[in-house]
């Protein structure tokens, strides 16, 4: 037995390679075996994200001779609530070059009409972003009906094909429209047609002085946050009627200097005019100046469009506005700006381009 025994431990020895070898293969079978049982399960689970890996990348990836893929226009607010809040009516608008133009109308208190039951009016131009929630139109549209001026909110986007209607290089095809806008104002029964105005903020405010430099049906213009057009000026303003001119002084779209360089064009054309510089105003007016904006331009408008236009004009022949609005220090010279200029300007107030001062 022992003999035996000594015989066995003796052969384990000489085996110890071999044995060694076995138990190599005994670990590595044992190993895969594991690693054989795991890989389902850890294949299993990515398979949902390779396949949405795969389909985002398809997505992103057109194919040969795909159409590209249409840009959604942003979402505009919904003017809805402020529209039903001034009472605003729906009127049938016009129609230019086939396409529907749409105008909301805020009528004159009744009380306030004269004796042909007629009423002034005043065209409220949007900005470069449409009517948005209609915030700032609409209640200044029913400021001016409660004094008796009737408002006409002039959705003019609607008169232009292209898709970057605010473009700089679309102003006359803009203008186009707001002038046959003027032509269906006046021909409203329950208008004056010889007492028109014109409303405008930002982009509408350039249109509204663009407009009121050349078209002598325009008897009135409140300009906010606008200035006149670089082109319109760069052909001469030879004519303007009485001019309100309301800025922010921390405005980073149309900066304040074109406020000074537009009460400076009013002084040498003669016109009739008031500048008014809002402290810590933007382009857009908030809290108290937002409110005194509105009753400034309905007094403006009462003064320039109502019953007592005639008796200013011919009685008493006087400017009423005729004192310095800026320090001549703080004017600055008229600057003949190109097309380029409107053009960033426009795309910075459209988010496309840092605002510049």
């Amino acid at each position: 037995m022992a003999g035996g025994k000594a015989t066995t431990l003796l052969n384990a020895g000489g085996s110890k390679t071999m044995a060694f070898r076995q138990i190599c293969m005994i670990s590595a079978l044992a190993l895969m075996m594991t690693s054989v049982a795991a890989v389902p399960a850890a294949q299993a689970q990515p398979r949902a994200s390779q396949k949405a890996t795969a389909q985002k990348t398809s997505a992103l990836t057109p194919k040969p001779g795909a159409k590209p893929a249409a840009v959604t226009p942003r979402k505009q607010k919904s003017a809805e609530g402020a529209r039903r809040a001034a009472e605003a009516e729906n009127t049938n608008g016009f129609t230019i070059d086939g396409r529907k133009v749409r105008v909301d109308v805020v009528k004159a208190d009744m009380d306030l009409l004269d004796s042909n039951g007629k009423s002034p009016a005043v065209l409220v131009l949007h900005g470069a972003h449409g009517l948005g929630d209609g915030s700032l139109f609409y209640p200044q549209a029913k400021a001016l009906a409660e004094k008796g001026i009737t408002a006409f909110v002039v959705h003019y986007f609607d008169g232009v094909p292209q898709a970057r209607k605010a473009a700089a290089n679309l102003h006359d095809e803009r203008e186009r429209v707001l002038s046959e806008a003027i032509s269906y104002v006046q021909k409203q029964n329950y208008v004056d047609a010889d007492k028109i105005g014109i409303f405008g903020l930002s982009l509408g405010g350039f249109h509204a002085l663009s407009l009121g430099s050349r078209d002598e049906r325009v008897q009135a213009v409140v300009n906010v946050v606008g200035a006149m057009p670089s082109e319109v000026q760069r052909k001469g303003v030879h004519r303007m009627p009485p001019t309100l001119v309301l800025h922010g002084d921390k405005d980073a779209t149309v900066p304040v200097r074109r406020a000074y360089e537009l009460a400076s064009l009013l002084d040498d054309v003669g016109a009739e005019h008031e500048v008014k510089i809002y402290k810590g105003q933007g382009h857009t007016f908030r809290g108290d100046a937002k409110e005194d904006s509105i009753t400034r331009t309905v007094e403006f408008f009462e003064r320039h469009l109502g019953s007592d236009r005639g008796l200013l004009d011919k009685e008493l022949e006087i400017d009423i506005a005729l004192a310095p609005v800026v320090p001549d220090t703080e004017s600055l010279p008229i600057r003949q700006l190109t097309l380029a200029d409107e053009a960033m300007w426009s795309q910075a107030e459209q988010g496309e381009l840092p605002p510049t001062n």
